[in-house]
């Protein structure tokens, strides 16, 4: 997996093209953690099933399938193909692309898109599909004047998307995001050391009961499980790209029991540790 694809507060592109596309093999990690940002995302499933799970909302792609993913929603997706993975396109771009904050354009389109003023469809049409389908051929080979070509993709893509809306307020629980994104921001930053749910609790200023309720609510699964499913998606990630040890690796990645890593991988790569290094070297 592109790790970039997941950082939060990545700047991508560049200022005079803010647009990140991405080409991801989940099949590597099993699945894309639980993260936000930002940017606005057109996806699109290229192989296998997904689960796409949209501030506690599941949303199912096959093949040649994509959703359109809003600014600042919390996000994750998990393959759903038994003894198979899945692969997807990402377009992750900035609202700026469209126009400048103060701009008409922004006003009109881009600033009701992110306060959730259209009720916009959940499945991309066919024709957006396609669209992004091309703008990744257009990256890849990056000819003379590419980057027009793709600002012109996005537009086009954006208007299509926006015409299919329809203008009434949809509504989302913003305190109970802005709690699991405060919790994410913790792991994320502390994964390597000591994490009990008192510590993500307290760091909320909540109960331990209330933060699992919140959690479960908007990511389907809990903190704990999450943290231990993002230190191993972490392990997965220097197993491939490091050729330190694997204990020295379990001990990195916040895991100071080598047995308990042993059986955590195993829970969520389906392999050991030694196995998955042998597999993907």
């Amino acid at each position: 997996m592109e790790r970039k694809f997941l950082e939060e507060h990545l700047i991508r592109g560049t200022a005079d093209l803010p647009v990140g596309i991405y080409s991801v093999d989940a099949a590597k990690e099993g699945h894309i953690p639980l993260h936000y940002h930002r940017e606005f995302e057109f996806l699109v499933v290229t192989h296998g099933k997904a689960k796409i799970q949209l501030e506690g909302n599941a949303v199912y792609l096959n093949s040649s399938e994509g959703i359109f993913i809003n600014s600042q929603t919390l996000h994750s997706s998990v393959n759903i193909t038994e003894n198979d993975g899945f692969s997807f396109i990402a377009i992750v771009f900035s609202p700026e692309l469209i126009a400048p904050e103060y701009d008409n354009l922004y006003k009109r389109f881009i600033r009701p898109i992110i306060k959730n003023k259209f009720a916009l469809p959940v499945v991309l049409p066919d024709e957006i599909v396609n669209i992004i389908m091309n703008t990744k051929k257009i990256s890849d080979r990056a000819d003379f004047g590419y980057e027009l070509a793709i600002k012109g993709n996005i537009l086009q893509m954006l208007s299509i998307y926006i015409a299919n809306a329809e203008k009434h307020p949809y509504t989302k629980n913003t305190i109970q995001s802005e709690i699991v994104k405060k919790t994410l921001d913790y792991i994320h930053m502390n994964y390597p050391n000591a994490i009990t749910l008192r510590d993500l609790a307290s760091h909320a200023h909540i109960s331990k009961e209330h933060l699992c309720r919140i959690f479960r609510d908007i990511s389907d699964t809990s903190p704990i499980v999450y943290l231990n499913r993002y230190r191993t998606t972490q392990s997965a990630y220097m197993l491939r790209n490091t050729n330190k040890s694997i204990s020295e690796i379990s001990f990195l990645c916040g895991f100071n029991n080598g047995s308990y890593f042993d059986k955590m991988f195993m829970r969520f790569m389906k392999c050991t540790p030694s196995e998955y290094r042998r597999k993907v070297q």
